[in-house]
C-alpha cells in the first residue's frame, strides 16, 4: 500500500458509491474504505427501483452517462465477478400529440450520439403490445438497446470488484461526523472508529444533503421524494418479451415481471431521509391513470408494493464534484432515478475528478458551483 496515495472514504455502498469505488480502485487507488450504514447494501434506492435502463431522456448530461452505462452491461469485462443479467428487451416511450415532437427531437439527438432511437406511429406500436390498444398516444420512440438488468447483481458487482481490489466495505457503519481541519477534510468517525480521510465521497442518497451539514460544506437543494412500484400476480397474457412501454405524456410506465407486471403511476413525494412510507394514495393514482388511459389493464390483481427514495435537485441534474468549501469533500448525489442505468458512467466520472483532484473538471452542468 503506497503511502503517498490519500485515504479515500466513500459515504454510501449504493450504485453511486459502489461504482466509483469500483472504479478507484481501477484507477490504482489503494486506500478506499466504503462506508455504509445499513447491514447490507443496497437497502433503499439502489435495491427498490425499476432495475431499468433508459438512454433518451431530457437532459443530454444524464442521457450521455446512460449511454456510457448500457453499452458496458452490453460488455461487461471479462474479470466482472458476478453472472449479471441484462435483458435487452427494448422500450417504448410513448406521448401525445402535444408532446410528441420534443420527444422526437430526444430521439434524433440520440441517434446522433449513438443510442437509437425510432420514432412508431401507435399503431405499430399496438401491434407489438397488444394491450395498449385505446391509448391516447399518438406514438413513441423504439429504443432497441434499453432494457432491465439484474440490480442485485450489478450492485454488488461493483463491490466485490472493488473488494477484490483492496476496498474496503464496512456495514452498519452510519458517519457520526466528519472531522474538518483549517477548511480540510482529515477524518471521520463512524459509532465504532475513527478513520484517516484525505477525501470524503459524499454518495449517500437520500441522506447526502445531511451528510453535508456534518462537514460543514456547502448547502445543496437536494429533496429526497418517494414513488411507488406495483407488482401484479402472474397474469397468461403478458409475454415476457415485452418491451419497457413508459407513457411520458400520462406519467405511468409498465415492464413485464415475474410473469406479470411491474407498474409506476411516476408518484412524487418529498419525504425525509428513512424508509419509505408506503401511501394508498398511490395505488389509487395508478389506478385512475390506468382505467381513463389503458382501459385493458383496468382491474390488475396486485400482489404486493414498494415504495423508494429518489434524490433530485431542482434542475434534475446530478451534483457531481468538489466542495466549494471544504477541501477534500467531493458531491455525489442527486441521481434522480438515473442510478442503474448511469452508475457505470457516474462512478468513472466521479472516480477520474477524485483521482485528478481538479476542482474545475466537473461538467458545469453537474458541479456543485451551479447552486452558490
Amino acid at each position: 500500500m503506497s503511502n503517498h496515495q490519500p485515504s479515500i472514504v466513500v459515504v454510501g455502498a449504493g450504485f453511486a458509491g459502489a461504482a466509483t469505488a469500483f472504479h478507484l480502485t481501477r484507477m490504482g487507488m489503494e486506500r478506499v474504505t466504503i462506508l455504509e450504514q445499513e447491514d447490507v447494501a443496497g437497502m433503499h434506492a439502489s435495491g427498490r427501483n425499476a432495475a431499468m435502463v433508459r438512454q433518451v431522456v431530457p437532459h443530454e448530461s444524464i442521457a450521455a452517462l446512460a449511454r456510457g452505462g448500457a453499452a458496458f452491461l452490453r460488455h461487461l469485462p471479462p474479470d466482472w465477478p458476478l453472472e449479471t443479467r441484462f435483458e435487452q428487451n427494448g422500450s417504448f416511450l410513448l406521448a401525445t400529440a402535444g408532446d410528441s415532437a420534443r420527444l422526437k427531437q430526444h430521439g434524433e439527438r440520440s441517434r446522433e450520439r449513438g443510442a437509437p432511437a425510432e420514432w412508431w406511429p401507435i399503431e405499430r406500436i399496438v401491434e407489438a403490445v397488444p394491450i395498449l390498444e385505446g391509448s391516447p398516444a399518438e406514438g413513441g420512440l423504439w429504443c432497441p438497446t434499453d432494457g432491465v438488468v439484474d440490480i442485485h447483481s450489478l450492485l454488488h458487482g461493483y463491490l466485490k470488484a472493488a473488494a477484490s481490489a483492496g476496498a474496503r466495505l464496512r456495514t452498519s457503519s452510519p458517519l457520526r461526523r466528519v472531522v474538518v481541519r483549517q477548511g480540510r477534510v482529515c477524518a471521520v468517525q463512524t459509532g465504532s472508529e475513527e478513520i484517516t480521510a484525505d477525501i470524503v465521497v459524499n454518495a449517500a442518497g437520500a441522506w447526502a444533503r445531511q451528510i453535508g451539514q456534518l462537514a460543514g460544506a456547502s448547502p445543496m437543494p437536494l429533496v429526497p421524494y418517494r414513488r411507488h412500484l406495483f407488482v401484479t400476480k402472474p397474469l397468461d397474457w403478458v409475454k415476457p418479451q415485452w418491451p419497457i412501454v413508459w407513457d411520458l405524456s400520462q406519467d405511468l410506465y409498465f415492464r413485464p415481471e415475474s410473469g406479470g407486471l411491474l407498474l409506476c403511476p411516476c408518484d412524487e413525494a418529498a419525504q425525509e431521509p428513512g424508509p419509505a412510507a408506503d401511501d394508498p394514495a398511490a395505488l389509487q393514482m395508478l389506478a385512475d391513470k390506468v382505467t381513463r388511459c389503458y382501459p385493458r389493464l383496468s382491474d390488475l390483481p396486485i400482489r404486493r408494493s414498494w415504495a423508494g427514495l429518489r434524490t433530485l435537485a431542482p434542475d434534475g441534474r446530478l451534483v457531481v464534484g468538489w466542495d466549494a468549501s471544504v477541501e477534500g469533500f467531493f458531491w455525489l448525489a442527486g441521481l434522480a432515478g438515473h442510478g442503474v442505468a448511469a452508475s457505470y458512467s457516474v462512478g468513472l466520472l466521479a472516480a477520474s475528478l477524485v483521482v485528478q483532484e481538479s476542482p474545475g473538471a466537473a461538467p458545469a452542468e453537474l458541479s456543485p458551483g451551479r447552486f452558490l
